[in-house]
Formats: C-alpha cells, sequence, structure tokens
C-alpha cells in the first residue's frame, strides 16, 4: 500500500503539463529564443508541441526536442519575403532613424498579417490544437498572429513574451509604463536624460518603432474579426490577460526601468553549457596571448561588407600582431578571404564558431560584436569585454546597455571605414566591469532556466491570477494620465486668478473714470 501511495506522488509530481509554443519563423534571434524555450520544458519532462508559421523557411526552427506543426509559407508572404530578402542592403550605411526605414520596414511587418491569413485558413491544424486543451500556450508580441490565436484554441494559461527588450506597443499590452525619458528606444545607443534633443531624439525614435508595428496589427487584428464576428476582443486586450509575461532581458545588465511581478526576465537562457572546444580552434587559442573573437550576426554576414569596411578590419588586425583574431567569415573561397588569409598571419577566417564554447574559455581576450541580444548575454555571462557595433534592429540599445553596465563600449558603424577609430577603439578594450557582472549573475539565487520552468509549471496548474494583471489595462489614456483630475485642478487654480484680474480690471476702470471727472 505504501509502495502504490508512493508512485501515486511521484506521478502526481512529475505528470507532464500540455505546452504549445507559438514560434514565428521570420528571425533567427526570436526562432531560438523561443525554440531554446520549447527544448528547456522537454527537458524539464512536459509534452511541448511547437506550432511553426513558414514566414522564411530558410531559417531554422529553434527546436530539436518539441513536436512540430508547420503552417506553409502563403505565396504572399513568399512574394513579400523574396523581395526583402533580394535587396543587397549596405546595412553599415543605411540610417536606421531615417524615415524612409520605416516606410521600407512596413512590408516586414505586414508579413506577419499576409502568413495569419495562411494559419486562420488551417482550420484542420486550429481545430487539433483546440483538442489538445492546453495547458499554457507560450507566445510572442512581435508576431501578434499567435495572440489572437490563444483566443481561439483557449489554453488554461497565456503566456506572453519578447525575445528582446519590449518594443513599442508592448508596452501597452505588457501593461509597462513606457518611461520613455529615460528609458532608451531600441534605436538609441545613449540617451541624455538631461539634453532636451537628446531626449527628443528617443522620442522620435520610439514613435517611428510604433509606426513600423502599427500596420500589421491592425491587420492581423481585422482578420480575426473578419473570420470569428466583431466581437473579437483586441488583440491588446487578449494579451493583458496573459497569466506571466517572458522577456529576454537581464536586469542585472539592463537599463533600469519600472517593472510588474507578472514579468518574468530570462535573459541568457540561450546560453548553454559550454564544451572544451576542438583541436583546431584549441591551436588558435593556445598560438598567442591574447585572441579577440569578430562576429557580426547572421543577418548581416561578413562576406556582404563592402570592401571599405572589410579593409579597415584587415588593416587594423595588421596594427596588433601578438594578438590572434578569429573572424566568422562566410565565403572563405572569395578574393578578400584568400588575400587576407595569406598576407595576415594573425587573422583566422572561419565559416563557422563555436560562440558560446570560444567566449567561455579563458584564453579569449574579447569580442567585436555586433551587439544582438543572444550574443551580448552569452558575453556577460562569460564574462568577456565587448566592442559593440550595433548594426539594426534594437541592437543600438544594447550595445548602450553593455556600455552603461560596464562591459564595453560602442563603436559607430559609420566609422568602421576610419581605420585609426577602430584601431583605437580596439586597444581599448579591457574588462571594465566584465568579470564582477558574470560572477552576480553566477549567483543569482535562480538561473534563467530555473525561472522559465517554474513560471510555466506555476502557470499550467493555476491559470491566471487576477491580482497580477494591473488595473490600467482598463483604463482609457484620459483616465490613465489623471487629465480629468488635472483638467478640474487647473479650472479650480484658474477661477481665483480670472475672478482677480476681473476685479482689478473693475477697480482700474472706475479709478479712470473717477480720475477724469475730477
Amino acid at each position: 500500500m505504501r509502495s502504490l501511495f508512493l508512485f501515486i506522488l511521484y506521478f502526481s509530481l512529475c505528470y507532464p503539463f500540455k505546452i504549445l509554443v507559438y514560434n514565428s519563423k521570420f528571425g533567427h534571434s526570436n526562432i531560438n529564443f523561443f525554440g531554446n524555450i520549447a527544448d528547456i520544458l522537454v527537458e524539464a519532462g512536459h509534452d511541448v508541441t511547437t506550432l511553426l508559421p513558414q514566414i522564411d523557411p530558410t531559417w531554422g526552427d529553434g527546436t530539436t526536442k518539441s513536436k512540430k506543426i508547420y503552417v506553409e509559407q502563403t505565396p504572399e508572404c513568399k512574394q513579400m519575403t523574396d523581395i526583402l530578402t533580394s535587396e543587397n542592403v549596405d546595412w553599415f550605411e543605411a540610417d536606421m532613424l531615417h524615415p524612409l526605414a520605416f516606410i521600407m520596414g512596413t512590408p516586414y511587418s505586414d508579413r506577419f498579417a499576409l502568413q495569419c491569413k495562411g494559419t486562420l485558413e488551417q482550420t484542420e491544424i486550429i481545430e487539433r490544437l483546440k483538442n489538445e486543451k492546453f495547458d499554457v500556450m507560450i507566445t510572442e508580441n512581435f508576431d501578434m498572429c499567435g495572440i489572437g490565436l490563444s483566443h481561439v484554441i483557449k489554453p488554461k494559461s497565456l503566456i506572453n513574451g519578447a525575445a528582446s527588450v519590449p518594443l513599442a506597443w508592448m508596452y501597452e499590452e505588457f501593461g509597462l509604463p513606457k518611461s520613455w525619458c529615460y528609458n532608451p528606444s531600441p534605436l538609441i545607443s545613449h540617451l541624455d536624460v538631461h539634453s532636451f534633443w537628446s531626449r527628443l531624439k528617443n522620442l522620435y525614435a520610439e514613435a517611428s518603432f510604433y509606426k513600423f508595428f502599427y500596420s500589421s496589427r491592425s491587420l492581423i487584428e481585422t482578420l480575426f474579426k473578419d473570420k470569428f464576428g466583431p466581437d473579437f476582443p483586441s488583440l491588446t486586450q487578449i494579451s493583458s490577460h496573459a497569466a506571466y509575461t517572458i522577456v529576454n532581458s537581464e536586469p542585472l545588465v539592463d537599463f533600469a526601468t519600472p517593472t510588474l511581478n507578472r514579468i518574468t526576465y530570462v535573459g541568457g537562457l540561450g546560453a548553454r553549457d559550454p564544451k572544451k572546444v576542438d583541436k583546431k580552434f584549441d591551436d588558435i587559442l593556445k598560438s598567442r596571448a591574447k585572441t579577440i573573437l569578430i562576429s557580426f550576426g547572421t543577418v548581416v554576414t561578413a562576406s556582404q561588407l563592402n570592401e571599405q569596411v572589410k579593409n579597415t578590419i584587415v588593416e587594423t588586425v595588421k596594427r596588433f600582431p601578438n594578438v590572434t583574431f578569429i573572424w566568422k567569415y562566410e565565403r572563405l573561397d572569395d578574393e578578400f578571404a584568400k588575400k587576407a588569409r595569406k598576407e595576415v598571419p594573425n587573422l583566422h577566417l572561419t565559416k563557422w564558431i563555436p560562440q558560446n564554447d570560444l567566449l567561455a574559455d579563458r584564453r579569449l581576450t574579447a569580442f567585436i560584436t555586433h551587439a544582438g541580444m543572444g550574443s551580448t548575454q552569452e558575453l556577460t555571462i562569460r564574462g568577456k569585454p565587448g566592442l559593440f557595433i550595433p548594426i539594426l534592429g534594437d541592437q543600438p540599445r544594447n550595445a548602450g546597455m553593455m556600455e552603461h553596465a560596464g562591459v564595453g563600449r560602442v563603436f559607430d558603424k559609420r566609422d568602421l571605414s576610419n581605420c585609426d577609430k577602430f584601431a583605437d577603439a580596439v586597444a581599448d578594450l579591457y574588462y571594465t566591469n566584465a568579470r564582477r557582472i558574470a560572477a552576480m549573475i553566477a549567483k543569482k539565487p535562480f538561473s534563467a532556466r530555473e525561472q522559465l520552468i517554474r513560471t510555466v509549471e506555476f502557470a499550467a496548474e493555476f491559470g491566471p491570477s487576477p491580482a497580477l494583471r494591473p488595473q490600467s489595462h482598463d483604463m482609457n489614456w484620459i483616465a490613465y494620465h489623471n487629465i480629468d483630475i488635472i483638467s478640474i485642478l487647473v479650472i479650480f487654480a484658474l477661477c481665483p486668478i480670472v475672478l482677480f484680474i476681473k476685479i482689478l480690471n473693475r477697480t482700474l476702470i472706475r479709478i479712470s473714470s473717477k480720475t477724469k471727472s475730477d
């Protein structure tokens, strides 16, 4: 009898929850973040299904352990994706704050609506998902189709999130104060809170991001109302009822901003336990006392950089003959790569790098990076300094955040054509606060992995708590900012002033009349 009781207790404690992860395939960082979430939850013993709308099928799935359901790319989405990916953009010259960048960027976000229309037409898949009766659905607030779909599938709990810091409309959807006066926009590296022009620039950048996201949100909301009726709730309203919100940010590094009890920060979730580097990289690392890693991510490939930028990097490497440089370069057979490998003995070009393993190796000195969220978090966890060269998206803010935390410095991408400036920046790389922050993260009471698992399991067991939902979701703009109260107070404050002016005016008129009569 005792053995039966223990078996039942063990079974109840280990009972897997059914979890659906909506992972829209449109960008490397987003796919990897939510793919890691799915795999970690599988490793924790849960039954996880990943829904993968194929906005750009060329990207990987992000997950290797969860069950997968694919939604094929729609012809309209394919046409838009082909146009966007065929354009040869020089990202090192592009100005992300130029108004044209956001006018041209709208088609990028409109792909979410084009693919969402195809997802909603997959009635068999939707019915299958409804019948699964998921305990938790996890989706992000970048592609809002997942938020709308959660209301159709009706899991016990919805967990929304962001693969970066919250962007634009996400603040309202999560219930967070915007704090634009001191919280840098994703496009801003440096915000001087004491400067009028700096705060104005930040406000402009944030407004531009709102414009960037508005079109897709409006179109997706219309799709759901057309299919399920005009009473279908707004996407913001659905999102406001999430049990928890998962944000890919590390509070010990990020700018301090107001938060909520239901926000769970899981920065560094994708940084897996490092392995020992193979013989190839081991030989490279031990060839000199110092080694610097260079990588600009997956969106902007090094082989596509303009010749001036590539030559600046090579000339800078030549100025540091006692330092080994490992550069992630995708086309080793092009003329530039052949020449560089022949002429520069301390430069090693490689198509692929074990980034996490290299950063964890004590022989790696520093990292020159585009400041993608994944790279900055791996860098922080491993205690290495960085030279951050933001190129697009949220990278400027990520870079500024790292400099603010003392983990490195920001370098303007437009200065990469200036060898002297770049060489000075490389020479100035030092550990600063990097090791201390890495030690602090390692000593945190709960790791990002533990935070994720505990949060999801709690939401699966108990569902959303009304106590964690701020009442601001139910307030209009006037009530939220107390405009009505302030207006009444201003009126009451003005009444005595107006009355005084009238009395003074009458008094002056009487004095004037009396003077004339005399």
